[in-house]
C-alpha cells in the first residue's frame, strides 16, 4: 500500500512537472513572438494614404516614391468605396483599384465606407482619419499639397475652428457665400492672407480637413504633407507624364485610350484586364432611368432627410426633380452660387442609394481588407494588437460580430448596386 501510494505521488509529481513544462514553453513561445513583434514594429515606420484612386496614376506613384525616399517602410491607403466624393460611380470597382495600387508600392489597402466617401470634404477626411487612426499602428498622415507646408496647414487647421473666424463664416453666408468663399474670407479677415490662402486650394483643403480630424480624435498619428508634382487637382492639362485623374477618367470616357500613358504600367494592366467595365460616365447613364423614379418619386419632406440637405434645398431640388428629364438637369436647376455641383450630384447620389443622414454612421464600424501583400500582412500583424475596430478580411469575420453587421450589410448592398451600372 506504501509503495502504490509513494508511486501515485511520484507519477503526480511527474504529471505536475510536465505541464509545468509545457506551460514554461508555451510562454516562452509566446514570449519569443511578442519580441519579435516588437522588433519587427520597432523597424517599421507605417504611413498612411487616405484616397479615391480613381484610378490610381502616375501622380499617385509620386507620393508613394516620396514616402519611401523619406523612410516609409510600410504603406496603408484607406480608399473610397464604389461610389465617391463626387457622387459618382468609380472608373473601376474597389478591388480593381486596391489591386492596382498594391501592385504600385502599396502594402495594404483598407476601405471607407461609402457613407463617408460619397460625402464633402469634412466627413470624407473624418472617415479615413477615423480608420487609420483605428490601425493603432500608424505613424505617420501622409496627403499631397499645393503648399508642401505643414506648419502653414496646421494655422489653417487651427484658425477654421477658432470661434471668432466660424462666426464671420456665418454672417458671410447669410449674404449667399458658398461655406469655402466665406471660410477663405472669415479666415483672412482674423488671420491674415497666409493661412487664408491655404483654403484656396483643393489638396490643402483636404490636408486641413485631415489635421482637423487628427486633432477631434487626439490621434498621435503625425500629418505629413507631400508637395504636388505636375498637373493640379482636376486640371485639364498635362504636365509631362502626369494628368489629373479627372481628366483620365474624361479621356476614358471619350474612348481615348493615351489615358493609359499616364497610368503606371502594372496598374495600366490591371485595369485594362477590367476593361469590360463602363466609364462612370457611363456607369451612371446606364441607371440613369432608376435614379430619375426615385427623385421624381420622393416627397421633399424625403429629401429632406438627404445627406446636405437643409435651409430649403429640398423645395428646389424637389422641383428640379419634377420638371427635369435628365439628372444633369436637374444638377444644374438645383445647383447655385451657394450648392455646388458636386454637393448637388452627392445628395442625388444619396438619394439613389437610399442613405439617409439620420442613419449615417457617427464613425466608421470595421476596418475592411481589399488588398494587401507580405508588408500589408505585417501592418495586420501589428494591428492585431493595436486595433481599435475589428478587422474584416472575409464575411465570417462579420458574423462573429454582431454590432458591425447591419453595416457591413449595407455596404455589401451598395457594392451590388455598383454591380448594377454595369449591366
Amino acid at each position: 500500500m506504501q509503495d502504490w501510494c509513494e508511486s501515485s505521488v511520484t507519477l503526480v509529481d511527474k504529471t505536475c512537472t510536465d505541464d509545468y513544462n509545457i506551460c514554461a514553453m508555451f510562454n516562452d513561445r509566446q514570449k519569443l513572438k511578442t519580441e519579435n513583434l516588437q522588433l519587427i514594429t520597432e523597424k517599421m515606420k507605417i504611413t498612411c494614404i487616405i484616397c479615391e484612386y480613381n484610378p490610381f496614376h502616375n501622380g499617385h506613384l509620386y507620393m508613394i516614391e516620396r514616402l519611401r525616399e523619406s523612410g516609409t517602410t510600410h504603406i496603408a491607403a484607406v480608399m473610397s468605396g464604389n461610389f465617391t466624393q463626387r457622387g459618382e460611380a468609380a472608373l473601376y470597382d474597389k478591388y480593381t483599384r486596391a489591386r492596382a495600387a498594391i501592385a504600385c508600392g502599396a502594402d495594404l489597402v483598407v476601405g471607407m465606407p461609402t457613407d463617408f466617401s460619397c460625402s464633402g470634404a469634412e466627413r470624407f477626411a473624418f472617415g479615413g482619419v477615423y480608420i487609420a487612426d483605428a490601425l493603432g499602428c500608424a505613424d505617420a498622415l501622409a496627403f499631397g499639397s499645393e503648399s508642401g507646408d505643414i506648419d502653414l496647414i496646421r494655422k489653417a487647421a487651427s484658425a477654421v475652428t477658432d470661434e471668432r473666424v466660424n462666426s464671420c463664416l456665418s454672417e458671410y453666408m447669410k449674404t449667399g457665400m458658398t461655406f469655402a468663399a466665406a471660410r477663405e474670407k472669415a479666415v483672412r479677415q482674423i488671420y491674415g492672407g497666409t493661412a487664408a490662402d491655404v483654403l484656396r486650394t483643393p489638396n490643402d483643403i483636404l490636408g486641413v480637413e485631415y489635421i482637423k480630424a487628427l486633432m477631434n480624435i487626439n490621434s498621435s498619428i503625425a500629418p505629413q504633407a507631400v508637395k504636388r508634382r505636375g498637373a493640379s487637382h482636376d486640371s485639364r492639362k498635362i504636365s509631362g507624364n502626369i494628368a489629373s485623374a479627372s481628366l483620365i477618367r474624361n479621356m476614358k470616357e471619350n474612348g481615348d485610350n493615351r489615358a493609359f500613358d499616364y497610368i503606371p504600367e502594372q496598374a495600366a494592366e490591371i485595369f485594362r484586364q477590367a476593361e469590360d467595365q463602363p466609364p462612370p460616365e457611363g456607369r451612371m447613364k446606364r441607371i440613369e432611368n432608376i435614379i430619375l423614379y426615385r427623385l421624381k418619386t420622393m416627397t421633399a419632406e424625403e429629401m429632406s432627410m438627404l445627406p446636405d440637405v437643409g435651409e430649403g434645398l429640398e423645395n428646389r431640388l424637389y422641383c428640379a426633380a419634377r420638371s427635369c428629364k435628365t439628372v444633369q438637369e436637374i444638377i444644374y436647376y438645383t445647383k447655385s452660387k451657394r450648392y455646388t455641383y458636386s454637393r448637388i450630384a452627392r445628395i442625388i447620389c444619396s438619394a439613389f442609394l437610399n442613405i439617409k443622414k439620420t442613419e449615417m454612421s457617427e464613425h466608421p464600424r470595421y476596418i475592411q481588407v481589399l488588398s494587401m501583400n507580405d508588408r500589408g500582412r505585417e501592418i495586420l500583424r501589428s494591428a492585431k494588437h493595436t486595433a481599435s475596430l475589428p478587422v474584416v478580411t472575409r464575411y465570417a469575420d462579420v458574423r462573429r460580430i454582431p454590432d458591425i453587421q447591419g453595416s457591413y450589410d449595407r455596404e455589401m448592398l451598395y457594392d451590388e448596386i455598383y454591380e448594377m451600372t454595369a449591366i
